[in-house]
């Protein structure tokens, strides 16, 4: 009688193993991850300046950025090119330095495990892998 209820316990601790083993490094669930950075994009974390004069106060630079039509500033951060493995360790975002064929597959939704660095400007335009929580998703912002 011991035997036949511990052999289907045992089974069971067994596909409990085999479910965590392949969802750790086969088939990592990534709840949100998308929206997560897509929200990391198009936040900025502090304001910055509206006019010529300000920005080049806080040394920014004023220009049009990507395709808007008005130029606007940009501002250095201070931690540019400090390695992280998600946006929330860098004063703006954190990318990632994807191949052209890497970044081809993340256009098409694929994400990678990956660190990445800090930006080295606030406003990042153009398909840039982002990272967050280590893994990187190639997001185009304009």
């Amino acid at each position: 009688m011991r035997k036949i209820l511990l052999i289907p316990l045992i089974l069971f601790i067994l596909l409990i193993l085999a479910w965590r083993i392949d969802r750790t490094f086969f088939h990592p669930y990534l709840p949100d991850l998308n929206i997560q950075i897509r929200d990391d994009v198009t936040t900025t974390k502090f304001t910055v300046p509206k006019d010529e004069i300000s920005c080049a106060s806080a040394s920014g630079v004023w220009k049009k950025i990507g395709i808007r039509p008005r130029e606007e500033c940009n501002l250095p951060t201070q931690d540019g090119g400090k390695i992280c493995s998600g946006s929330n360790q860098c004063e703006a975002v954190c990318l990632a330095e994807l191949t052209d064929d890497q970044r081809r597959e993340g256009m098409k939704g694929k994400l990678f495990k990956t660190q990445g660095k800090c930006s080295d400007w606030v406003k990042v335009v153009g398909c840039k892998a982002y990272v967050n929580m280590g893994w990187a998703s190639v997001v185009c912002v304009d």
